[in-house]
């Protein structure tokens, strides 16, 4: 059975505009792209990616052309988004069961839950309040460059 990737924000973002992980970034992606593995996400990543370029923009990080073209670059992706009511249910009991502040979180979660997938992040502070540890979940810190 071939890879499924769940791509979390917090791995988009490197892969995108220069920042701390991101050749560990590229290299998970163009592996991925490389050899036409399947990425998912649930259906609002492409907007909270979008958000992230803005308020790095807005910030003075990035400019306005190079938020612009990584949010485009970002959109050309292959990414297979993911709208089931599952995913909506399942959020809301992992964020409960883990004291997730907010759904997004677990919505990566459950999309990658939902379809076998591998997912992907950054986001160490999440990943200590996963208990028990999902066995889908890897951190890009995995990848050594």
């Amino acid at each position: 059975m071939s890879r499924i990737l769940c791509i979390d924000t917090s791995v988009w973002i490197p892969y995108l505009v220069p920042e701390e992980y991101q050749p560990q970034a590229r290299a998970l992606v163009e592996e991925a792209l490389n050899l036409s593995l399947r990425l998912v996400a649930p259906a609002f990543a492409w907007a909270e990616v979008g958000s992230v370029l803005r308020k790095k923009n807005r910030m003075g990080l990035i400019t306005d052309e190079e938020a612009q073209g990584s949010f485009e670059d970002f959109c050309e992706l292959p990414i297979d988004y993911v709208e089931e009511e599952i995913i909506r249910v399942r959020s809301w009991e992992i964020a409960a069961q883990n004291e997730l502040p907010t759904l997004y979180d677990a919505a990566f979660l459950a999309c990658a839950e939902s379809v076998s997938a591998e997912f992907w992040t950054t986001d160490a502070a999440m990943v200590r309040k996963l208990t028990p540890r999902p066995p889908y979940l890897r951190e890009l810190t995995e990848i050594t460059i």
